[in-house]
C-alpha cells in the first residue's frame, strides 16, 4: 500500500501529519487531489502567496513550502508501507 503524507513542521519538530492511503492504483486520483488540496491549504495558512504561482504548479512540483519568519513548513510526500 502507498500513502501520501502532508507533514506540518513547527519550530523544527513535526507538528501534525495527515495521511491518505492509496489502496488500489485505479483510485490514486481520488486520493491525490484531496491530499494536494490539504497541502496547498496548509501552505497558505503559513504564508504561501498564490500571486506568483496562481495554479500552485511550482508549489506542488517542489512538494515543500517553508516560512522562515514563522519557523514553520509543510511538505507532501509519498511512502510505501
Amino acid at each position: 500500500m502507498r500513502v501520501i503524507n502532508v507533514v506540518k513542521i513547527k519550530d523544527g519538530v513535526v507538528d501534525d501529519i495527515e495521511s491518505y492511503g492509496v489502496f488500489e492504483e485505479q483510485l490514486v486520483d481520488d486520493v491525490v487531489k484531496p491530499a494536494e488540496e490539504m497541502f496547498i491549504k496548509c501552505a497558505k495558512e503559513i504564508g504561501y502567496d498564490e500571486e506568483f504561482d496562481p495554479d500552485n504548479i511550482g508549489l506542488l512540483d517542489d512538494g515543500y513550502y517553508e516560512n522562515l519568519r514563522l519557523n514553520r513548513s509543510v511538505c507532501i510526500t509519498w511512502s510505501d508501507i
